[in-house]
């Protein structure tokens, strides 16, 4: 049966070379959008974001000396990144709202774009949709999806109807990501008693922004 770790050493060996994104391992750029974050709650959720922010200098000399492996991925993130900014600001917000398991954090993408805008052609949105994060999602078998920013949380609501998807503010959203998580830290219970309403009333799982839920 295949898992996550065997699907994040296909990930690693992709050559599909889509447009708009940077994929060279010769220099230690290499898709890299999907780790698991083991815990020790019981209420698990799945984190998507865009796609994979460029690679610092030392985490692409990590790589190439570690080797180009999922490997080197799994432990570059739990040894420098799973506290950082992006990671830690957006857990403060899964932890708020009592989400204490296993954390499956991946992207609608898995390569850093080649742009310096960040625009990612929808196309290639789409080949890595269905070549990766429907299996990752299928393997993981959470209930809730957290969608970092509105494209993912459009992209997220579309192809996965059967789990219930709530978009966060990105972190680089104008303040919104801060206003909100200080929200929810003044009156969590009301924004934990809104988002445990995971099904509409025909019983159909719910897409919905935290920031409506006010």
């Amino acid at each position: 049966m295949k898992t996550l770790n065997d699907l994040g050493k296909k990930l690693v060996k992709c050559n599909l070379h889509c447009d708009g994104i940077k994929n060279n391992p010769t220099i230690g750029v290499i898709p890299r959008g999907l780790v698991l974050e083991e815990r020790k709650g019981g209420r698990t959720c799945a984190v998507v974001g865009l796609n994979p922010g460029k690679c610092k200098k030392a985490e692409r000399d990590y790589y190439l000396s570690k080797g180009i492996r999922y490997s080197s991925i799994v432990d570059y993130f739990m040894s420098n990144l799973r506290d950082g900014s992006y990671y830690g600001r957006n857990k403060e917000v899964i932890n708020l709202l009592r989400f204490d398991g296993d954390i499956l954090w991946t992207d609608l993408i898995k390569c850093e774009c080649s742009g310096k805008n960040g625009t990612l052609p929808i196309q290639t949105i789409r080949v890595c949709v269905n070549t990766f994060l429907r299996q990752e999602i299928m393997l993981f078998k959470c209930s809730t999806i957290f969608a970092l920013g509105n494209k993912a949380f459009n992209f997220c609501a579309l192809s996965f109807p059967n789990h219930y998807v709530i978009c966060v503010p990105h972190l680089n959203s104008r303040g919104d990501f801060s206003r909100l998580r200080n929200r929810i830290a003044r009156n969590r219970r009301h924004f934990i008693q809104k988002i445990f309403d995971t099904k509409d009333i025909d019983g159909n799982y719910r897409a919905v922004k935290l920031k409506l839920l006010e």
